[in-house]
Protein backbone atom coordinates (compact mmCIF):
# COMPACT_ATOMS: atom_id res chain seq x y z
CA UNK A 1 0.00 0.00 0.00
CA UNK A 2 2.81 2.58 0.44
CA UNK A 3 3.97 2.06 -3.08
CA UNK A 4 0.35 3.50 -3.91
CA UNK A 5 0.58 6.52 -1.93
CA UNK A 6 4.23 6.89 -3.19
CA UNK A 7 3.18 7.35 -6.47
CA UNK A 8 0.31 9.34 -6.09
CA UNK A 9 2.49 11.53 -3.81
CA UNK A 10 5.17 11.77 -6.16
CA UNK A 11 4.64 15.07 -8.91
CA UNK A 12 6.11 13.29 -11.83
CA UNK A 13 4.70 10.25 -11.65
CA UNK A 14 1.39 12.70 -11.67
CA UNK A 15 2.49 14.67 -14.07
CA UNK A 16 3.22 11.36 -16.60
CA UNK A 17 -0.12 9.62 -15.74
CA UNK A 18 -1.95 12.99 -16.25
CA UNK A 19 -0.56 12.93 -19.62
CA UNK A 20 -0.62 9.92 -20.22
CA UNK A 21 -3.74 9.55 -23.15
CA UNK A 22 -6.66 7.25 -21.38
CA UNK A 23 -8.44 5.13 -23.16
CA UNK A 24 -12.50 4.79 -22.41
CA UNK A 25 -13.43 1.16 -21.33
CA UNK A 26 -15.97 0.33 -24.60
CA UNK A 27 -17.01 -2.50 -22.74
CA UNK A 28 -18.92 -5.37 -24.55
CA UNK A 29 -20.53 -4.47 -27.76
CA UNK A 30 -23.77 -6.36 -28.13
CA UNK A 31 -25.05 -4.76 -30.79
CA UNK A 32 -22.62 -2.81 -33.33
CA UNK A 33 -23.57 0.06 -35.01
CA UNK A 34 -26.97 0.12 -37.06
CA UNK A 35 -28.51 3.25 -38.88
CA UNK A 36 -31.78 4.44 -37.37
CA UNK A 37 -32.57 6.35 -39.97
CA UNK A 38 -32.43 9.64 -39.09
CA UNK A 39 -30.80 12.21 -40.86
CA UNK A 40 -29.57 15.38 -41.11
CA UNK A 41 -27.36 18.28 -42.83
CA UNK A 42 -24.08 19.94 -41.75
CA UNK A 43 -22.33 23.04 -42.52
CA UNK A 44 -20.07 25.72 -42.05
CA UNK A 45 -22.20 28.82 -40.79
CA UNK A 46 -21.42 31.45 -38.63
CA UNK A 47 -25.12 32.29 -37.19
CA UNK A 48 -24.93 34.98 -38.87
CA UNK A 49 -28.86 35.73 -40.48
CA UNK A 50 -27.67 36.59 -43.62
CA UNK A 51 -25.74 33.73 -44.45
CA UNK A 52 -29.30 31.40 -44.85
CA UNK A 53 -30.17 32.62 -48.32
CA UNK A 54 -26.48 32.08 -49.28
CA UNK A 55 -25.14 28.67 -51.58
CA UNK A 56 -23.11 26.55 -49.06
CA UNK A 57 -21.89 23.26 -48.95
CA UNK A 58 -23.75 20.77 -46.88
CA UNK A 59 -22.87 17.55 -45.32
CA UNK A 60 -25.27 14.84 -45.06
CA UNK A 61 -25.27 13.16 -41.56
CA UNK A 62 -26.54 9.54 -40.56
CA UNK A 63 -27.40 8.54 -37.13
CA UNK A 64 -26.03 4.90 -35.81
CA UNK A 65 -26.89 3.17 -32.41
CA UNK A 66 -25.07 0.69 -30.60
CA UNK A 67 -25.81 -1.19 -26.94
CA UNK A 68 -22.47 -2.00 -25.17
CA UNK A 69 -22.66 -4.08 -21.82
CA UNK A 70 -20.19 -2.32 -18.70
CA UNK A 71 -18.43 -3.93 -16.61
CA UNK A 72 -21.28 -3.92 -14.47
CA UNK A 73 -23.56 -5.66 -16.60
CA UNK A 74 -25.79 -2.52 -17.37
CA UNK A 75 -26.64 -2.20 -20.95
CA UNK A 76 -26.27 1.09 -22.84
CA UNK A 77 -27.19 3.03 -25.61
CA UNK A 78 -24.30 5.09 -28.11
CA UNK A 79 -25.93 7.09 -30.74
CA UNK A 80 -23.61 8.72 -32.84
CA UNK A 81 -23.45 10.84 -36.32
CA UNK A 82 -21.37 9.89 -38.87
CA UNK A 83 -20.89 11.37 -42.65
CA UNK A 84 -23.45 9.61 -44.87
CA UNK A 85 -22.15 7.20 -47.15
CA UNK A 86 -22.62 7.65 -51.46
CA UNK A 87 -24.80 4.78 -51.37
CA UNK A 88 -27.07 6.37 -48.46
CA UNK A 89 -26.93 9.92 -50.15
CA UNK A 90 -28.29 8.69 -53.16
CA UNK A 91 -30.82 6.71 -51.50
CA UNK A 92 -32.15 10.29 -49.65
CA UNK A 93 -31.58 11.88 -52.84
CA UNK A 94 -34.40 9.16 -54.87
CA UNK A 95 -36.40 9.38 -52.28
CA UNK A 96 -36.42 13.13 -52.21
CA UNK A 97 -37.08 12.98 -55.97
CA UNK A 98 -39.85 10.05 -55.66
CA UNK A 99 -41.72 12.60 -53.18
CA UNK A 100 -41.54 15.56 -55.39
CA UNK A 101 -42.43 13.46 -58.50
CA UNK A 102 -45.56 11.39 -56.14
CA UNK A 103 -47.31 15.02 -55.33
CA UNK A 104 -46.45 16.93 -58.46
CA UNK A 105 -44.16 19.27 -56.80
CA UNK A 106 -41.81 18.59 -59.82
CA UNK A 107 -41.52 18.25 -63.45
CA UNK A 108 -39.48 16.33 -65.98
CA UNK A 109 -38.26 18.15 -69.10
CA UNK A 110 -40.76 15.72 -71.17
CA UNK A 111 -43.25 16.66 -68.85
CA UNK A 112 -43.72 20.18 -70.81
CA UNK A 113 -44.60 20.37 -74.04
CA UNK A 114 -42.28 22.43 -75.87
CA UNK A 115 -43.03 23.64 -79.91
CA UNK A 116 -39.96 25.15 -81.16
CA UNK A 117 -40.20 27.62 -83.83
CA UNK A 118 -39.21 26.27 -87.33
CA UNK A 119 -35.68 27.94 -88.20
CA UNK A 120 -35.06 30.92 -90.12
CA UNK A 121 -33.51 31.47 -93.31
CA UNK A 122 -29.83 32.69 -92.88
CA UNK A 123 -29.60 31.07 -89.61
CA UNK A 124 -27.72 27.70 -89.09
CA UNK A 125 -24.40 26.29 -88.86
CA UNK A 126 -21.79 25.98 -92.09
CA UNK A 127 -23.10 22.60 -93.64
CA UNK A 128 -26.57 23.82 -93.67
CA UNK A 129 -25.86 26.89 -95.62
CA UNK A 130 -23.55 24.75 -98.03
CA UNK A 131 -26.35 22.30 -98.62
CA UNK A 132 -28.92 25.10 -99.30
CA UNK A 133 -26.93 26.41 -102.21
Amino acid sequence: MAHALTYVTSSESWKSWKSRKKLPYQGVVKRDWVPTGRIDFATNLDGNGADADQPSEFKLLVEERRIVESIAGNENLEIQWRLATLKEAKAVVTQYHKFLTDHSLIKTVFDETMSLPPPKKGQGNSSNQSLAS
